[in-house]
């Protein structure tokens, strides 16, 4: 019988050998020694990196990006080239300070206009406490971006997934979404194979490809299994930033651009809590409980609930077919997210969301609406050139219009959505 190219296979899969490969890259203290004191070396630029904007509201957007130093850094902003504003991080009396990461959010935004902006990078030499002098800032170029407008007639967006640290892909993915930009770039989990050190960080998350993605368009991360692993993943949020008033769940969001909703939830790991591979340090269960709570609020809020089209964005597939692995039992790992199902879909259900977009699984496949979930199912593929997917979609009036290419450019299949009842 001809095997199913959408279906991931139960035996030893491409998947399970390429994770297996992954994860034996960390085992041993010795070689993470190795690979931290690597990666952690001093960066050979000199230039702080371009910036990476993120988490977009109708009033305010945050930007971060990389510093090769210790150094201060502040946007400056406004609705004209002359920007005119000013916004840095500050908490109990003291500026910001980092050796690799800077961010600030600009605030008091007009919505659905065009707002101009540049970071300003200022090295620091901190010797001691009292011998501490300022260097020459450093000002980055002028860029400008749009803030979300539910008024807008028209909204766009790209979701990439699993990319892996694979530079080839990575560079395939970038090109293709520099020539046909959209309003929001998802990216949907698995940026990397696990956390390790800030120098990876900067490659992956703010400077992918040498950077520059993001400039312009933000990007919407959704963190993936892989991304909550590794020594350093509690650092992640110095580049992939939490979302504001989100509390401890920060990687949460829903945003609205003209007809379209976008909600992004956090599937976490691939594996029970009381797994021993965690050494006791997984509190994913009670994390997605309280990911379900909020998800019915976050339904019903005006901006959300009117929207023509509802998308929602997490890692790990909601639904699996028969005999998939659900991730919540000790053997394996997940196929699909059982527990996310259980206490998201109701929600979902209710508010008639009409598409769940995931990855993880390396597989490209696309699930009709069923009597089980009333909603579309959507699985990207993998780290590579072939099986890689970039899902575009298009939103106006009339139609939510879905369309699935490979990487290197193969046309996969499209779809088409009618708008919601509201």
């Amino acid at each position: 019988m001809p095997t199913d190219p959408s279906r991931p296979q139960d035996n030893a899969s491409d998947r399970r050998h390429f994770l297996t490969t992954v994860s034996s890259l960390a085992v041993g203290t010795s070689l993470l020694s190795e690979v931290a004191s690597a990666e952690e070396t001093k960066p050979e630029k000199e230039q702080p990196g371009q910036p990476v904007l993120q988490n977009p509201s109708p009033s305010s957007m945050s930007v971060a990006w990389s510093t090769p130093v210790l150094a201060t850094g502040w946007v400056e902003y406004g609705t004209t080239p002359e920007l005119g504003k000013r916004v840095r991080v500050s908490g109990n009396g003291l500026n910001q300070l980092g050796s690799r990461f800077l961010s600030a959010r600009m605030q008091d935004l007009p919505s659905g206009q065009k707002v101009y902006y540049r970071t300003v990078t200022t090295p620091i030499d901190f010797k001691n406490a009292y011998q501490i002098k300022p260097g020459e800032p450093i000002v980055g170029d002028t860029y400008a971006f749009q803030t979300p407008d539910a008024s807008a007639p028209t909204a766009t967006f790209a979701m990439i997934n699993d990319t892996h640290e694979k530079s080839e892909v990575v560079q395939a993915i970038m090109k293709q979404l520099a020539d046909d930009p959209a309003d929001f770039t998802v990216w949907n989990g698995d940026v990397f194979n696990d956390v390790r050190s800030d120098a990876q960080i900067v490659d992956q998350v703010l400077e992918p490809a040498g950077g520059g993605f993001a400039v312009e368009r933000p990007v919407l991360f959704t963190s993936g299994n892989h991304d909550v692993r590794g020594v350093h993943a509690r650092a992640l949020s110095q580049a992939m930033l939490d979302w504001p008033n989100q509390e401890h769940l920060g990687r949460s969001f829903a945003v609205r651009q003209g007809p379209l909703a976008i909600v992004g939830l956090d599937t976490g790991e691939d594996k029970p809590d009381a797994h021993p591979v965690f050494a006791g340090l997984a509190n994913f269960e009670p994390y997605r409980e309280a990911q379900g709570k909020w998800l019915a609020e976050t339904l019903k809020r005006e901006e959300i609930a009117s929207a023509p089209y509802i998308v929602v964005f997490c890692h790990i597939p909601l639904w699996g077919r028969p005999g998939d692995n659900p991730g919540d039992t000790l053997d394996g790992f997940a196929s699909y997210s059982r527990q996310s199902q259980r206490v998201w879909h109701p929600h979902l259900a209710e508010a008639g969301v009409q598409l769940v977009a995931s990855g993880h699984t390396h597989r490209f496949r696309y699930d009709a609406p069923t009597e089980e979930h009333s909603y579309a199912q959507f699985v990207g593929g993998g780290p590579s050139l072939s099986r890689g997917t970039i899902l575009r979609a298009s939103a106006d009036s009339k139609q939510l219009k879905l369309t699935a290419t490979t990487i290197d450019g193969k046309s996969l299949d499209s779809w088409t959505f009618a708008p919601r009842k509201v």
